[in-house]
């Protein structure tokens, strides 16, 4: 199972964010994306995700070509999910709702019992009662991270994942990622600041003036 790009080029006008990126990420593996923030990783992944055209390219899921011209209507899930940089928590239900009407279709269903160890161990188990604004941005991170951890995707797309998180916590997060890539599920992340996860990282890349190159 494989995730891929190939000949990725983006434009906003006159500006050009992404040149040509190419990149292949297999199932069990993590892949990192460095580079300076506002140098395209996030608009990268949103195209890897479908969530926004390319100008030019290719993006694959497994065996499935997909048309990376127009953004699509159909969702990449389960091949895939994105943790984005901005979260994306429902501001009107609480911690726990956020993760069961992902996890289960339908926010007042109870959260599988299988997710309660992750939840321990990133210390939210006890906030799921609580609404996102009455949380740190840490915590709101850590449950939209756990609840990539606990769906039914093969590949995890996370952007800026570390960005709120102690080094407690990072480690968790390190811990589990491996846990993921050892249950054959790939992880790509993309981050400007790329401490922490080198135990793990199998290929890292460079993204800096539109170009990815692999380190």
């Amino acid at each position: 199972m494989i995730l891929s790009a190939q000949g990725i080029s983006k434009s906003y006008g006159e500006r050009v964010v992404l040149h040509d990126c190419s990149l292949r990420v297999e199932a069990g593996q993590c892949s990192l994306i460095r580079g300076p923030s506002g140098g395209g990783k996030s608009t990268f992944l949103r195209i890897l995700a479908l969530l926004e055209p390319a100008n030019s390219g290719s993006v694959i899921h497994g065996d499935r070509s997909c048309d990376v011209s127009r953004v699509q209507k159909d969702s990449p899930y389960p091949f895939l999910t994105l943790v984005f940089q901005q979260l994306f928590l429902w501001p009107n239900l609480s911690l726990g709702q956020n993760l069961s009407i992902v996890l289960t279709g339908r926010p007042n269903n109870p959260a599988p019992r299988s997710a309660q160890g992750l939840l321990e161990r990133f210390d939210i188990a006890r906030l799921l009662d609580r609404f996102p604004h009455e949380c740190s941005l840490g915590e709101r991170q850590r449950l939209a991270i756990a609840r990539s951890l606990l769906s039914s995707a093969r590949f995890l797309l996370l952007d800026e994942p570390s960005s709120a998180l102690d080094r407690a916590n990072l480690s968790i997060l390190v811990e589990e990622l491996k846990a993921a890539t050892q249950q054959d599920r790939g992880v790509l992340i993309v981050t400007h600041d790329e401490r922490g996860f080198s135990g793990i990282v199998d290929q890292s890349f460079e993204l800096e003036n539109g170009q990815l190159r692999k380190q």
